[in-house]
């Protein structure tokens, strides 16, 4: 019990960030922070199907868990969740130097109200923020409000008008006898590539339980135009002419729409 009577806690134990895809992510945690996988505490459900991981990550007090769940992490891109504290800004810019070597996006040093900030998207658009521990000492009139990169502002029609362009398909391909493993291999090839792709929200490959022929394909994009770009590109060019001989083509593509 503390003071005020407030019973009393002992800090921080986990923060939890939402991703579309836990192999991405991990990987682009531990380029960017230094983040340890601790495999011990993975969390899976009984039938060993793997949702969530937890990071150690370098000064950070507690663990951060990435924990699967794409409609979170696309209604949250662009939201800034996690700020860390540098000293200045010789060390902001050495973050920059340790960004730039590993082809990081990320914004350029930004007068925030009192100190230096940078900001890094994680790759499902999450925010992550470096602030400087000193003032930068430039003044008001300096703050570079109007930056694309500080925060998402208000919720606007135009901004609500935005999400609803959101676009979702289901695909069904079936591998011709014998191929199953082959088509599954490509088309993972493919969602690799796919997440990188600007608007991807989720792509995700299952194949069917009882037919292991039969794989499905799950994908939203935050616009028509996103899904259209995605299907011209090399290595959706590429997996036509690898899987053509041995999948039943075409695929069976379906649109959605919300059912609400």
């Amino acid at each position: 019990m503390n003071a005020s009577g407030t019973p009393a806690h002992a800090g921080i134990h986990h923060i939890k960030l939402p991703v579309t895809d836990l192999e991405r992510s991990t990987q682009w945690y531990r380029d960017v922070l230094g983040a340890r996988r601790l495999t011990d505490l993975d969390h899976r459900r009984p039938d060993g199907t793997l949702f969530a991981v937890i990071l150690d990550i370098p000064g950070i007090a507690g663990r951060v868990e990435l924990r699967l769940d794409p409609a979170t992490a696309a209604a949250l891109r662009g939201y800034d969740l996690l700020t860390l504290t540098v000293e200045d800004r010789p060390a902001l810019d050495a973050w920059i130097a340790h960004l730039d070597a590993r082809g990081t996006t990320h914004s350029p040093p930004i007068v925030a109200l009192v100190g230096w900030l940078l900001v890094v998207p994680d790759p499902d658009g999450l925010r992550l923020r470096f602030y400087t521990k000193q003032p930068h000492g430039l003044g008001e009139s300096a703050v570079e409000f109007d930056s694309p990169w500080l925060g998402t502002g208000p919720i606007t029609p135009e901004a609500t008008a935005q999400q609803d362009t959101t676009v979702c398909a289901v695909a069904t391909l079936k591998a011709l006898p014998g191929h199953a493993d082959e088509v599954r291999d490509l088309m993972q090839s493919v969602a690799q590539a796919t997440r990188q792709e600007d608007g991807c929200l989720t792509y995700l490959i299952h194949q069917a339980k009882d037919e292991p022929n039969t794989l499905v394909v799950y994908e939203q994009w935050a616009s028509p135009a996103a899904m259209a770009a995605h299907h011209k590109t090399a290595h959706m060019h590429a997996f036509k002419e690898a899987a053509g001989s041995i999948v039943d083509w075409p695929p069976q593509a379906q649109l959605l729409t919300p059912a609400n």
